[in-house]
């Protein structure tokens, strides 16, 4: 199942960057473009909270998720909908597939290397279709193909089971935790400014990054553990800042977008009950990365505010649940 949600990822991002493309390469003025893509968005990461809440309390309508996802997505590619419907429809596919997606890959899998895995497909897919390197339909009917297969794949599995991996939660958070929380989501807000401000003539090369960051480190933090991996991330930003060139900004992106699943599977611990709003939570706060396009902070800060930021949500949390993986380790 992992594979078929991280080719889904790759498709819908890319049905959605595509359709969009489509439109910005006719529209002569740029207001317009702005204002459709940010509807665009604000329906497809703004409202995934609130999809997950709801999944979260009717688990059984996973299943039919992602064909209503693909139905959203193919409805939105219909030009003469007009692009402000158009706009409102990828981004409620989007959202549904996401959290739905998203939520079984937390319940299911006790580890950090299936959420990187997951997470990392979405960037390339997107590139493609925002460069119209890949047009629309050929990007839906694999989506459509696809949907088919995990919907009846999801057959026999009913409602899925919390995962061992989670600890026991209330109903509601305590202090250190809701702190922890905070954050892991603040972490999230840093790292979307980061990556919205700056533009690159790298079209295909730096989403290829930022795919290879978020599949690397799930593993290294499965591998290493999540103490040694936040280090590891803050050593490689250390030597990004002594070299020049491209290789420079490469390393950088690598390296903050290894913190993905980090922050995904530990938000999740913070409230297991809450999957699918959890995720939605994590997802929600990359919007001020794409509404503040002219957001600069050093790279040296970024890099120091990151790593006390895990840090600190890691071992709160450690405090909270005992649990070693996150913690000190025998």
């Amino acid at each position: 199942m992992l594979i078929l949600f991280t080719l889904l990822h790759f498709l819908v991002d890319g049905i959605c960057g595509a359709v969009l493309a489509v439109y910005a390469i006719n529209q002569p003025f740029m207001e317009p473009i702005i204002y459709y893509f940010g509807l665009y968005n604000a329906f497809a990461f703004g409202t995934q909270w609130l999809t997950g809440l709801l999944f979260d309390r009717k688990g059984n309508w996973l299943r039919g998720s992602f064909l209503f996802a693909a139905l959203a997505l193919g409805t939105g590619s219909i030009p003469s909908l007009g692009i402000g419907a158009q706009a409102v429809l990828l981004g409620i596919g989007n959202s549904v597939f996401h959290v739905a997606a998203g939520s079984l890959v937390l319940q299911r899998y006790q580890t950090f290397k299936e959420l990187g895995i997951f997470v990392s497909s979405g960037a390339v897919g997107l590139a493609l279709g925002l460069n119209s390197i890949v047009g629309p339909y050929q990007f839906l009917v694999a989506c459509i193909v696809l949907s088919v297969l995990v919907t009846w794949q999801l057959k026999d599995t009913g409602e899925p089971e919390l995962s061992p991996a989670a600890p026991a939660s209330a109903d509601s958070l305590t202090g250190s935790v809701a702190v922890c929380l905070i954050l892991l989501l603040g972490c999230i807000v840093l790292r979307g400014l980061g990556s919205g401000s700056t533009a690159s003539p790298y079209v295909m090369l730096f989403p290829c990054v930022f795919a290879a960051g978020k599949a690397l480190g799930g593993i290294l933090c499965d591998r290493a553990g999540y103490q040694n991996t936040i280090l590891y991330i803050f050593l490689l930003c250390f030597a990004a800042l002594q070299i020049s060139g491209l290789l420079a900004p490469v390393l950088l992106v690598l390296a903050f977008n290894m913190t993905m699943p980090l922050t995904l599977r530990l938000a999740h611990w913070c409230n297991p009950k809450y999957p699918g709003m959890m995720f939605g939570l994590a997802a929600g706060c990359l919007l001020p990365g794409v509404y503040y396009r002219g957001f600069s902070i050093a790279p040296q800060a970024m890099a120091v505010l990151q790593f006390l930021s895990l840090a600190a949500a890691g071992y709160l949390l450690w405090k909270q649940t005992g649990r070693p993986d996150i913690g000190e380790t025998e």
